[in-house]
């Protein structure tokens, strides 16, 4: 019994990290009919008109540069529109938004979430395209150019951009969070062009206004929860790397575990609220991207990975055959160096080759930690600010 807990954990976790993308790869490959969009530059036919959205919260150290980049997206000046929300700011925020004359600027004293926020700036907007955007967030210029001509399809009902994490030369543990979302950008372009995205990072995404969803107050990750009502509605979500939004690492480690630990605890409530697209028979390909992306990575894997080492060592203390000794071995190691990776964090030591266990371990630690959080009931709307390099 013992043992076949020990190899369902293993098979899990090949098939989640391994097996997964190499499937979605040798899929792809093999779609002969794909359609290809376009994600060249706009031509002269129908342009939609778009409304960027920026939510900020406490964000005067950063809203002027993010204000500047906004304004100069290259787009028609005729087609495109501003909206940032600072409700609850205080900090001066919202007088820095104030200044630029091009900018609607929606402001609340009382602080409600970025929920709320988002929906008062949609419902603010009459552009067909809503494009959200985070006020920590840098975009390239042309990042509209590539993404809004996939909305020419009119099964597309929303567009991911790409995270990118800026890695300055002294950066801490968190490049292991670069390294993270280039895996995470390969995954997203085999699930764009097999059939759909499977969520999208809410530094940067588009979606058609007659789609965004009417979310429950209480929803605590609105990027997924909007993504996965999207795909539910029966729209597909394109992946374009060309439009991106590149950001800081975080300064401080404990700021960023607590940030991962609410997005961990939203994602387990959106794919609990969304749980019949992992019907097979109803939807066979988003139940195969869904579950393999998504249910086993958040749910599967942080509560299978202590299982794995709690069976190897048994196993191999009571067998001593040589896969578990190997087994054992090989993840003691492995979790020394996130062990030592950890130590080096907190002396600001730069090691880089650490960063990748450390990192794989800090998500993992955060998911359990989320779900943990989501069972207990005491997560909050509210967004903490994370201060950033």
């Amino acid at each position: 019994m013992i043992e076949w807990v020990f190899w369902f954990s293993f098979a899990v976790m090949l098939y989640t990290y391994v097996l997964y993308p190499v499937i979605l790869f040798l899929f792809v490959q093999m779609k002969q009919n794909i359609q290809t969009e376009s994600n060249t530059i706009i031509g002269t036919n129908h342009i939609p008109n778009v409304t960027v959205i920026i939510s900020a919260y406490n964000e005067a150290d950063c809203i002027n540069a993010k204000i500047q980049n906004s304004i100069a997206l290259n787009y028609p000046a005729d087609k495109i529109s501003w909206i940032v929300v600072t409700d609850g700011s205080t900090d001066g925020t919202n007088k820095i938004v104030a200044t630029y004359s091009q900018i609607s600027l929606l402001h609340h004293a009382e602080r409600l979430g970025k929920l709320h926020a988002m929906n008062r700036a949609v419902n603010e907007s009459t552009a067909d395209i809503l494009v959200f955007t985070d006020a920590n967030s840098i975009l390239n210029s042309d990042c509209l150019h590539y993404m809004i001509p996939h909305f020419s399809n009119a099964r597309t009902g929303a567009v991911s951009g790409e995270k990118k994490i800026l890695i300055p030369t002294d950066a801490d543990a968190m490049i292991g969070e670069g390294i993270y979302w280039k895996y995470e950008s390969f995954i997203k372009k085999m699930e764009s062009q097999f059939k759909t995205v499977i969520g999208m990072p809410g530094e940067l995404f588009a979606i058609r206004k007659s789609l965004y969803p009417l979310l429950p107050p209480n929803t605590i990750t609105e990027d997924f929860s909007i993504a996965m009502q999207v795909i539910a509605s029966g729209y597909i979500i394109r992946y374009e790397p060309n439009a991106i939004a590149a950001e800081n690492p975080s300064i401080h480690i404990a700021a960023e575990f607590n940030r991962k630990k609410r997005i961990a605890a939203g994602s387990i409530q959106t794919l609990l609220q969304t749980l019949h697209l992992c019907s097979p028979f109803k939807y066979p390909s988003i139940a195969f991207q869904y579950i393999s992306h998504k249910v086993f990575r958040w749910l599967l894997i942080p509560l299978l990975l202590p299982v794995l080492f709690i069976t190897s060592i048994f196993l191999w203390y009571h067998t001593h055959a040589t896969i578990f000794w190997l087994s054992s071995v090989t993840q003691i190691l492995f979790y020394s160096l996130a062990l030592i990776g950890w130590v080096a964090e907190l002396l600001r030591m730069s090691i880089k080759w650490l960063y990748i266990p450390f990192y794989y371990c800090f998500m993992n630690l955060s998911m359990l930690a989320g779900i943990a959080l989501f069972l207990s009931g005491k997560h909050t709307v509210l967004w903490e600010k994370v201060e950033r390099k």
